[in-house]
């Protein structure tokens, strides 16, 4: 019967093991009101701004795997008509309406993980952005804030090189529209994502 137990419970360690307990399995949904993500920009090499996505959405469905949304429309610069220039020029929206951050973690682990304690797990997540979609291998803080809500950071910063994704030629055009000597190639990225069950 032990046996037949460990064997059980070593089936269920993605998605079910997020929550610490044996309750049902079910898909763990983003609370978007209590999550963020957003990258940085550094222009002529020492001034850096923070943008931010109003609407993100997305789940962690009963297998492990993360799916996140961005709706690239919802940028926010705090400017309007960089605002603009970013979904027109570098996202085109039109063609490309939505960004996904995604990934699979095994949270096996941290089942006993206690209420208010954080840990940190070993990661691939995926970034998927105007056809282009890059793997990371990064380090992610996972905190348990009640019975059937957890957050997850990244642990250290998310570096995104645009020529990666195809995007240098967009950010020279940024650049020459803005009268601005340089933007830099590379964005950090941070993101907190609280889920629900």
């Amino acid at each position: 019967m032990k046996n037949f137990r460990n064997i059980v419970r070593s089936t269920f360690v993605l998605a079910a093991s997020i929550m610490f307990t044996n309750t049902a399995l079910a898909d763990w949904v983003l609370d978007s009101n209590n999550s963020n993500l957003s990258y940085g920009s550094i222009k002529n090499g020492f001034i850096g701004e923070s943008n931010t996505f109003k609407k993100i959405s997305g789940n962690i469905d009963d297998n492990g795997h993360i799916n996140i949304d961005i709706d690239l429309a919802s940028v926010d610069t705090k400017l309007e008509l960089r605002d603009q220039r970013m979904r027109d020029i570098v996202f085109k929206v039109a063609e490309n309406a939505t960004a996904k951050l995604t990934g699979d973690m095994n949270l096996e682990a941290h089942h006993d993980q206690a209420i208010g304690t954080s840990k940190v797990i070993e990661a691939t997540i995926g970034i998927e952005l105007v056809g282009q979609k890059i793997d990371y291998d990064v380090m992610l803080t996972v905190t348990r804030l009640a019975e059937n809500k957890v957050m997850i950071t990244p642990h250290g910063v998310i570096f995104l090189d645009v020529e990666d994704f195809e995007l240098a030629g967009a950010i020279e055009k940024l650049r020459e529209l803005a009268g601005l000597d340089t933007i830099a190639t590379v964005a950090p990225m941070s993101f907190y994502l609280t889920f629900e069950k």
